[in-house]
């Protein structure tokens, strides 16, 4: 592996490296800015490896990257014994953190794994009610637990409380993006409707009078998404209907999986797991599936279109990725989680000449606006890179590392995949 004077297209402190995937031939392009301060060992992929790769017939090439592939892993799995990560900026890190005794996902997933339990894996425990806990073993007889309840119906009622809390989660990000779309509707936000066309596809499909005034139309839009939420069995999702293919509505219905709004759901399939409610795995296996339908069309789907509708429709562009994109030369603040409400207001605040001179008078050259995890690929997919938007740091497995770095002024959490043991961190 060459350092970073071999490394090609690099251009306004930018490189590009291929990232091989262990054993999966795997290439993927990533543009990173490598910092010059505390960063200066990451190790890339250099031009010649490029090179060779370019020239090898296509049987030859796989060959070649899963060897080098290996290579790779081995130098990892002696520098840290234990494989942490295929990025180099995240075994750097990893030292770091060692080095500084600071708990990490790393760390503390080894001594879990020694102890994890085979009931549990296997499904066959029940924590539920105080009757027990109660695990199920043929070794000792214990063919149910306390209740009747059988392995079957255990281990699809602990997938379903699973399922549940899934979905609550994607649910509670739904309801704010409509509650987004209707306040900015009513000029209460400082966002825009920037995909119209979108808002117009949605509003047909969903038989909401086509008018001329765009915010009658959002406004109108977010309500009829908000009551689909909560719809109930009386009659068919407006969502399901006109978004679901027509022949699977009906194999639903056949099945009786057809669903109503997703709270509704949520409700329905919380009270079945309480003990002595359903104890049939296919009963509760149905619901599962008409859960995970209700969450795609009357939660997710919306979703999706109501962040576009605002801050428009991704479109494929170049983006700078990994840890490498801190620059400790700004005030950086990352945003993380699932929403990306506050990031996209924050990233219109840091473009405003105020505060550029309040982070120049407080000794910084700037700001920078950071994504990590989803919040991080929404503002990524939507954004080119600026003077303001850094790019996007990577997976929740990167925050550690990413704090480790020393870089981070702010970091942002509002939901999914916020780690909470992060105050040593804050300490540190």
């Amino acid at each position: 592996m060459g350092g970073g004077e071999d490394v090609a297209c690099n251009r306004a402190g930018r490189f590009s490296y291929i990232l091989v995937y262990c054993g999966q031939n795997i290439r993927s392009r990533i543009w990173s800015r490598r910092r010059r301060q505390k960063l200066t060992s990451i190790k890339i992929i250099p031009v010649k490896f490029c090179i060779e790769l370019s020239l090898l017939r296509e049987n030859s090439r796989e060959k070649f990257l899963e060897k080098e592939s290996e290579k790779l892993m081995d130098q990892q799995y002696h520098s840290t014994n234990q494989r942490i990560s295929i990025h180099p900026s995240v075994l750097e890190m990893y030292e770091r953190l060692n080095s500084d005794n600071m708990t990490n996902v790393f760390d503390r997933y080894l001594p879990q794994e020694k102890m994890r339990c085979n009931f549990c894996l296997q499904g066959n425990s029940c924590q539920l009610c105080s009757h027990g806990p109660c695990r199920i073993s043929d070794k000792v007889g214990a063919e149910f637990g306390v209740c009747g309840i059988d392995r079957d119906a255990m281990a699809m009622r602990q997938l379903l409380l699973l399922n549940v809390m899934g979905s609550a989660t994607y649910t509670h990000h739904a309801y704010q993006a409509f509650r987004t779309l209707k306040s900015t509707a009513e000029g209460k936000t400082p966002f825009q409707i920037k995909d119209v066309n979108k808002l117009r596809m949605m509003a047909e499909s969903l038989k909401i009078p086509n008018s001329k005034d765009e915010k009658e139309m959002a406004w109108q839009l977010a309500n009829v998404l908000t009551e689909e939420l909560h719809h109930d069995y009386d009659d068919p999702s407006k969502m399901v209907t006109a978004f679901a293919p027509r022949h699977r509505q009906k194999v639903w219905r056949d099945l009786a999986i057809f669903p109503a709004g997703v709270l509704y759901e949520i409700s329905d399939a919380t009270a079945s797991c309480l003990t002595n409610v359903d104890g049939d795995y296919v009963s509760l296996a149905k619901k599962a599936m008409r859960l995970g339908i209700a969450t795609i069309y009357t939660s997710q789907i919306g979703l999706e279109m109501v962040q576009d509708i605002l801050f428009g429709t991704p479109t494929p562009h170049e983006v700078e990725v990994d840890l490498g994109i801190m620059d400790p030369a700004y005030v950086n603040i990352v945003f993380n989680g699932h929403q990306p409400w506050t990031g996209f207001a924050t990233m219109q605040l840091a473009q405003q000449d105020k505060w550029i001179q309040a982070a120049k008078e407080a000794g910084a050259k700037g700001i920078k606006i950071v994504g990590s995890i989803e919040t991080g690929q929404e503002l990524l997919q939507r954004t080119e890179m600026s003077s303001v938007f850094a790019g996007l740091t990577g997976n929740w497995l990167h925050i550690e590392p990413l704090l480790a770095t020393g870089t981070v002024d702010i970091f942002a959490m509002d939901e999914n995949c916020c780690p909470p043991n992060l105050a040593p961190y804050a300490e540190k």
